[in-house]
Order: structure tokens, then C-alpha cells, then sequence
């Protein structure tokens, strides 16, 4: 396990590590990894030190015989005979990476993955094979939280009596996704944002020319989102003007009728961006709003908010409050949702911009 080779996280990697040492390690494992902060890429390392003690094994880490991978399927891709090979391709290149990006890696653009019941029948007739090489087993089962039901209560079986040497390390972004009973019987670690100057000296390292303290303060501690920024480019980066301008126009919205135009012509600004960003912008809305919440509480310490324009959050602090906090933050889940179930995009910021004008002119007295 190269401790060296997981960004942050310095709350449980030791601990991981010498439990595998000690051979204390959990036959089933869960990494919460809320936010794109490198769940994929621990989970190897992980299984790098469990499948190491057989020397006789020469090559790449995630060729080796005994290391599995589970991870979501698409109805719309048809060829799924060389998709574990595209996989391992695409465990390779992006290590940090996330549910979108392996998405558009294999050229999905309109269904929804999950993992699969016949993906928990390979699973389990491998895992009562016999190691090829003697020692551990490990499956690593990417983006646990797409499973359905009945794909659940399959790997359930399995984890309740797994075959000896054999470990599973499961990866979500949300434990609540997870059957009750899944997690009754894993190990679970949660794994956190990444420390500014850790982030910053990773992206140097890719040796690239860009506004390092620009993508790092966007970023909030996601590897995943930084390196998304990279790709996408700085428009991706504007998620807080987008905001801070809404808010604007909402406030206005009661005395001019100008603002309201503005929110009309905002709402149709921010649905001609594609799904993603839309997504990752309600993303922010999201963070920005319990941002101002810890001020407004008097818990500045607890906030982690940078901003790449200077905005003071302080002004918009004393607009969010117990008569409207609840409410604000529904707002953005469901849209987010809406968004994610491909509900016409101008429909839902159209809706998002004027609910919000209600609820940010609402007094807290």
C-alpha cells in the first residue's frame, strides 16, 4: 500500500494500512467517497498491499489475476464483451475520476447506469474459485450506489459468509444508498476533502499551465473536480458568478421588473450549459448555501468558503435563516434531481430562479 499515492485522507490510511500488516483487515470494506476525493485510487492501493505477498506476479497492479472490478453498465452500450477491458483502460488513465467521466469514456449519452444482477452472479461464482495465485482475492465494486434491489440482496448473500481470502471493498458516493443490511457488515471509512496545498502540488506535478489557485479553490477539496476543470476548461469555473448573480436579480426582483427579466434570461444562461456543469453549479448552490448558514450561526470557523471574486459571504449570511434554510436547500436537491432525470433544463432554472427569489426576500421575523 504506497501511502504516498493516496492524496489526503491521513485520518485512516495508516490505520488501514497496518491493520492489512497486522492481518486485522475486514473481509468487507466501505469507502464513502462523498465528493470525488479519490475513492477508486485508494481502493487499489488497498489492494495492492492485500495481493502483494505473491511476488510471482511481474506486472501492472490492475492486470493481476485475482483483482475484480464491478462497476455500472449502460443499456445504451451494447458491447459489453471488451467493457472490462475499457474499464481497466479507463482505472488507468483517471485513478481519480468519476461516475460522469466513465460515462463519457465509453460514449454513453442517455441511460442510466447501474450495476447489474448478472454482474453479482460473476461475483459470485469467481469469488468461490480458488485464488490464481495462491494468496488474496479482492473485489472492488465502483459506484455501489447505482445498484437495484435485487442486485443488493445478491451481494448481501455473499458478504454474509465470504469465502476465506477474499475481500470486498465497496465505493459510494452516498452510504444511504446502500441496503441497511450491506452496511451492517462492512467496515466503513469516510473519506474527506483534500487539503488546499496537498491538491495544489498534486496539479503541479501534471506539470501543465493553468491558474493552480484558481482550480484549487473551486475545487472544495475534490481531485475529481479539479481535474474536471482541467479538461473542461475555465468556463467551468464560474459557478459562484452564476450564483452571486442570481441572488442579485432575486433581490432586485421586488422592485424592478427588469430583474425579472434578468432571472428569465439567467435561467435560459445556465440550462444551455451541458447537464454536468448544470449539475455540478446546483452542486455549489448547495455548498455555498450552508456556507452562508455556519456565518449566519456565528460558526465561521467551521467554514471552508474562498471565493475566487470577493464575495463576502457575510451579505448574504443574514438572508439565510430558520424561516427559509429548509426550504433553499430542497430547492436545489430537487432541481439537482430534475437535472439528473433529464427534465427540461430551462424549466427547471426557470422554476429554481423564482422559487429562489421567494425564499432568499423571506424574513426571518
Amino acid at each position: 500500500m504506497n501511502l504516498d499515492r493516496i492524496l489526503g485522507q491521513g485520518h485512516i490510511k495508516e490505520k488501514l494500512y497496518y491493520s492489512i500488516q497486522k492481518k486485522k483487515f475486514p473481509q468487507s470494506k466501505i469507502l464513502v467517497d462523498k465528493d470525488g476525493y479519490g475513492g477508486l485510487n485508494f481502493a487499489v492501493e488497498i489492494a495492492r498491499e492485500l495481493l502483494i505477498q505473491k511476488k510471482s506476479f511481474k506486472g501492472e497492479l490492475l492486470d493481476h489475476p485475482d483483482l475484480h472490478f464491478s462497476f455500472p453498465t449502460f443499456a445504451s452500450i451494447k458491447d459489453t464483451e471488451t467493457l472490462y477491458t475499457k474499464w481497466i483502460s479507463f482505472a488507468k488513465q483517471f485513478p481519480f475520476s468519476d461516475f460522469q467521466k466513465w460515462s463519457s469514456f465509453i460514449g454513453n449519452t442517455t441511460s442510466q447506469g447501474s450495476i447489474k444482477v448478472p454482474e453479482i452472479d460473476r461475483i459470485q461464482k469467481k469469488a468461490v474459485l480458488k485464488p490464481f495465485l495462491g494468496g488474496n482475492k479482492v473485489f472492488i465494486l465502483w459506484g455501489t450506489e447505482t445498484m437495484m434491489p435485487q442486485s443488493s440482496n445478491k451481494l448481501l448473500k455473499i458478504l454474509e459468509e465470504p469465502p476465506t481470502d477474499t475481500y470486498f471493498i465497496l465505493i459510494t458516493n452516498s452510504l444511504q444508498a446502500l441496503l441497511p443490511t450491506i452496511i451492517s457488515r462492512c467496515q466503513i471509512s469516510n473519506l474527506g476533502p483534500i487539503d488546499h496545498e496537498e491538491l495544489k502540488q498534486f496539479l503541479k506535478n501534471l506539470k501543465i499551465d493553468i491558474d493552480f489557485n484558481l482550480i484549487v479553490k473551486s475545487s472544495r477539496g475534490s481531485i475529481s473536480r479539479a481535474l474536471n476543470y482541467i479538461d473542461e476548461g475555465s468556463s467551468s469555473i464560474i459557478h459562484e458568478q452564476n450564483f452571486i448573480d442570481c441572488l442579485r436579480f432575486a433581490f432586485l426582483a421586488k422592485k424592478s421588473k427588469k430583474a425579472v427579466i434578468d432571472l428569465t434570461k439567467w435561467s435560459e444562461k445556465i440550462a444551455s450549459n451541458s447537464r454536468e456543469q448544470q449539475k455540478d453549479f446546483l452542486s455549489f448552490c448547495s455548498f455555498l448555501i450552508r456556507e452562508a448558514m455556519l456565518v449566519s450561526y456565528k460558526s465561521d470557523n467551521l467554514s471552508s468558503f474562498v471565493s475566487i471574486s470577493d464575495f463576502k459571504i457575510g451579505k448574504l449570511s443574514p438572508f439565510i435563516h430558520s424561516k427559509n434554510l429548509i426550504e433553499i436547500i430542497d430547492l436545489i436537491e430537487d432541481s439537482h434531481y430534475s437535472i439528473s432525470r433529464n427534465v427540461n433544463s430551462k424549466i427547471v432554472f426557470t422554476s429554481f430562479a423564482i422559487e429562489i427569489t421567494k425564499l432568499i426576500n423571506t424574513p426571518e421575523n
